[in-house]
C-alpha cells in the first residue's frame, strides 16, 4: 500500500513540474535563460496574449520578445523593436544595448547595426551608446553587408 502511495505522489510530482499552467513570462525567461529561444519567443507571445497593453509588465514583455526572437529572426526582432521604440515606451540605453547584444550573439549583424544606429540618434551624447558602436564596428569587420550600412550611416570612412 505504501509503495502506491508513493508512486502516485511522484507522479503527481512529476504531472506538476511538467505539466501546462504554468506562468507563460516565467517559463519565456527560464527558456532565454537556457538558450531555447524560439520556445522563449512562443511563450512570451502566450504571455502577452494574456497581458493587457496597459499592464506595467506589457513593455517589459514585448522587450524580453524582441530579445528571444533576437536569436531566431534577427530582422523581425529589429522590426518590433523599433516599434516598441516608436510606441512611447520607456526605452533607454540598458533596452538598445540589450537587444543589439542579442542580435550580436544571434549573429544578425545588419540588424545589429540597425539597432546601434537607433539608440546613437536616440542618445547621442550616451558613452555606453558610443562604446557599443565601437563594438559593433569591430563585430561587422567580418560582415560586408554591416560595413556598407555602417559607412551608409557615416561611422566609417569610404576606404
Amino acid at each position: 500500500m505504501r509503495t502506491q502511495y508513493s508512486i502516485l505522489l511522484a507522479l503527481t510530482l512529476s504531472l506538476t513540474a511538467c505539466g501546462g499552467g504554468g506562468d507563460p513570462k516565467e517559463a519565456g525567461y527560464a527558456a532565454l535563460q537556457t538558450g531555447d529561444h524560439a520556445a522563449a519567443v512562443s511563450a512570451f507571445d502566450e504571455a502577452l496574449a494574456a497581458s493587457d497593453s496597459s499592464a506595467p509588465d506589457h513593455a517589459e514583455l514585448q522587450l524580453a520578445r524582441c530579445e528571444a526572437l533576437s536569436y531566431v529572426d534577427g530582422a523581425k526582432a529589429e522590426a518590433e523593436f523599433r516599434s516598441l521604440c516608436e510606441s512611447g515606451s520607456d526605452i533607454g540605453v540598458k533596452q538598445y544595448s540589450l537587444i543589439a547584444g542579442a542580435l550580436l550573439a544571434g549573429n544578425a549583424m545588419l540588424n545589429a547595426v540597425n539597432v546601434v544606429d537607433m539608440g546613437v540618434n536616440a542618445f547621442p551624447d550616451d558613452a555606453k551608446m558610443a562604446a557599443l558602436l565601437e563594438k559593433v564596428k569591430e563585430a561587422a569587420k567580418e560582415d560586408p553587408a554591416a560595413l556598407d550600412a555602417l559607412k551608409g550611416m557615416g561611422y566609417l570612412g569610404g576606404d
